[in-house]
């Protein structure tokens, strides 16, 4: 008898793992057990993208009018693109103008404009004994303008982030103009369009020496740091 109910329990043990795999099967083994279906293969293939910016630099000058606020001056004359025409000079008033500069680069470091001029604001057929004295402040020290009636030429800028002393320039301060380079405008990064004004000045005495030719040349140059 315990022989019979043994095989029994056989055939009953072995039927029920029969089913199970049977409905293992229905249900889908793969989603119990995760059994590898197909085996894939992965080739890479690369491409090289490039390109180039080319560097940008521009610098403009452009007209100021007269009754324009420049560095807590005034100015009483209008200049154009490309001149200024300070007019007949007066030991009543000092005469003022200005430019208007606008500075556009992608360097990554940014620009210095540097300003100088040929000669000292003289007469041009009388060079060694008609000019204008250049005034007393220095770009690297500049100071309050002169008063009226006081010989003196001279320049002033309105960016207050120059390098060195940033703000020297600011509390109305100006500069002899020199055959040098000087610094009128600096930026660590790049910019667009970003503007400054530049104002000149200019006065004379009862004995600053008569002529209808005084002039010289201002440059402006911006070197970007690419």
């Amino acid at each position: 008898m315990a022989k019979i109910i043994k095989k029994n329990l056989d055939i009953v043990l072995i039927f029920g793992i029969g089913l199970f795999f049977v409905i293992v099967g229905m249900l889908g083994i793969d989603k119990l057990i995760p059994f590898p279906t197909s085996v894939q293969a992965a080739t890479n293939a690369q491409v090289a993208v490039s390109a180039t910016v080319a560097q940008s630099e521009e610098l403009t000058v452009t007209l100021v009018n007269s009754g324009v606020a420049v560095n807590g001056a005034t100015t009483n004359a209008t200049t154009t693109g490309s001149t200024v025409p300070l007019g007949t000079l007066s030991t009543g008033a000092n005469t003022i103008a200005a430019h208007t500069l606008t500075m556009t680069t992608n360097a990554v470091s940014g620009y210095t404009v540097n300003t100088k001029y040929d000669h000292k604001l003289w007469s041009a057929a009388a060079t060694s004994t008609k000019d204008i004295d250049d005034f007393s402040g220095s770009n690297a020290s500049p100071a309050v303008f002169s008063g009226v009636s006081v010989e003196a030429f001279g320049y002033t800028t309105e960016d207050f982030s120059l390098s060195g002393t940033p703000d020297r320039f600011s509390g109305g301060k100006w500069a002899a103009f020199e055959a040098t380079n000087r610094e009128v405008a600096y930026h660590t990064g790049p910019v667009n369009a970003t503007t400054t004004k530049i104002g000149y000045q200019a006065g004379i005495s009862g004995i600053t020496p008569a002529a209808t030719d005084y002039g010289c040349t201002v440059t402006y140059t911006m070197t970007s740091t690419f």
